[in-house]
């Protein structure tokens, strides 16, 4: 299991497979894509629309996506 470069929100780590929620309730998955020589490309988080999303933008201030349930519990 891979460990994002990124904490959450809140300061906790974040691995593979966890799910993240944001304030407003929107939950996704954490995945990682090792092929991407981008390390902001490799880590995305998976909304279940086909277009997941950079990791590294949705634990800033303006998404502030915490670890609702990691995937090595």
């Amino acid at each position: 299991m891979q460990i994002a470069p990124w904490p959450d929100y809140n300061g906790k780590v974040i691995t593979e497979g966890d799910l993240l929620c944001h304030p407003s309730g929107e939950i996704g998955r954490v995945i990682y894509i090792a092929n991407n020589p981008d390390v902001q490309d490799q880590w995305k988080v998976d909304y279940g629309d086909n277009t997941p999303s950079r990791l590294c933008d949705q634990v800033g201030i303006k998404g502030q996506a915490t670890v609702l349930r990691s995937a090595g519990s």
